[in-house]
């Protein structure tokens, strides 16, 4: 293999472990709340970073947006909004099921319907095609694939509550958010589909094929900033939170929150580097390494933190037969992208 090849795996494996890792300083901010921890992650990663890259690497940002249609920028932007409301959810999935075997059923779902739908949407004859065959085999096993971690999660909270009822009640809600955040959070591979025009204008302009994406990624973000934004200010006057954000512990939360940022959007920008300098091989190699190594880290996290502390061992069987059949469905997935 080339060094080129080698640098852009490096890259995605990196990218893999910074988002596996995104969630996990929530858990070192104890005097602050969720609303506030989330809030400082949002701005952090979805406006300051996203807007710094995409200005820094882009020549004549501001034009570029002045020549794409207000259609197709509302579209990016709605995407987005639809996306922000999947990374609302995740986080609240994330304090019902962990970060582990949330982030696992969240990407699964995300990652399936944010490729199968843009095809029904664009291309419906495709779906009679072996790519659109590909496509629902995947989707099937990645639903297999969440069911079984599924019932992972179930048995571990069922042993917490030694089989009580409110556990159970507990992780059924927790299960739901989780599926909504993947079914919304899929929405930001639309804003990608639907945001050709914007990319265009850049690459026009003289943006890099390597950073011209980067006007669709900061518009869909801010987006989402939206949604993530409106719920933790309903959640600050609800719970009077906003004091701590200068009381005592906001150094800590600050620090935990922009790291939140800088892992999160770190990883999406190094994704994007070492596929490109994958070529061909960034799609049915990167895109499920990438996918591989955040559910991996998430769950190594979830187990040093303590998330499945005291679960039996058939409880771990389900946890790996499950993440198994999903980096498997991820594979399958990443092939029909190939065919394209």
């Amino acid at each position: 293999m080339t060094s080129e090849l080698w640098a852009g795996l490096a890259a995605v494996i990196l990218a893999g472990i910074l988002q596996g890792l995104f969630a996990v300083p929530m858990k070192f901010a104890p005097r602050w709340n969720y609303e506030n921890v989330w809030l400082t992650f949002s701005l952090s990663g979805m406006i300051v970073l996203p807007w710094l890259l995409t200005t820094a690497t882009v020549p004549h940002t501001a034009e570029v947006y002045s020549l794409t249609s207000t259609a197709a920028l509302f579209r990016i932007a709605g995407f987005g909004l639809c996306w922000g409301i999947g990374a609302t959810l995740t986080g609240v999935g994330f304090t019902l099921l962990g970060i582990g075997l949330g982030l696992a059923i969240i990407l699964g779902l995300s990652a399936s319907l944010g490729s199968l739908i843009p095809l029904l949407i664009l291309n419906p004859q495709q779906l009679h095609t072996s790519r659109g065959h590909t496509y629902l085999l995947g989707t099937a096993i990645m639903l297999v694939g969440i069911a079984v971690c599924a019932k992972a999660g179930m048995l571990r909270d069922q042993a917490r509550s030694n089989g009580g009822s409110v556990s159970r009640g507990s992780f059924l809600a927790g299960f739901a958010v989780c599926c909504l955040s993947g079914l919304f959070s899929s929405a930001l591979n639309f804003s990608y589909a639907f945001g050709g025009e914007a990319v265009q204008r850049a690459l026009q302009l003289g943006a890099s094929p390597l950073w011209a994406t980067g006007v669709v990624t900061a518009l869909a973000v801010t987006g989402g900033f939206i949604a993530n934004f409106v719920y933790c200010v309903y959640l600050l006057r609800k719970n009077r939170s906003i004091a701590k954000f200068w009381g005592a512990g906001s150094g800590i939360g600050l620090l935990c929150g922009g790291l939140m940022g800088l892992f999160w959007f770190g990883g999406q920008s190094l994704y994007g580097v070492g596929s490109s300098h994958m070529g061909g091989l960034g799609v049915v190699i990167g895109w499920p390494l990438l996918m591989g190594m955040i559910i991996i880290t998430s769950n190594a996290a979830g187990l040093v933190t303590g998330e499945w502390r005291g679960a039996s061992v058939a409880t771990g069987r389900y946890l790996a037969a499950g993440m198994l059949i999903i980096l498997v469905a991820l594979g399958i997935l990443a092939v029909a992208q190939k065919a394209a």
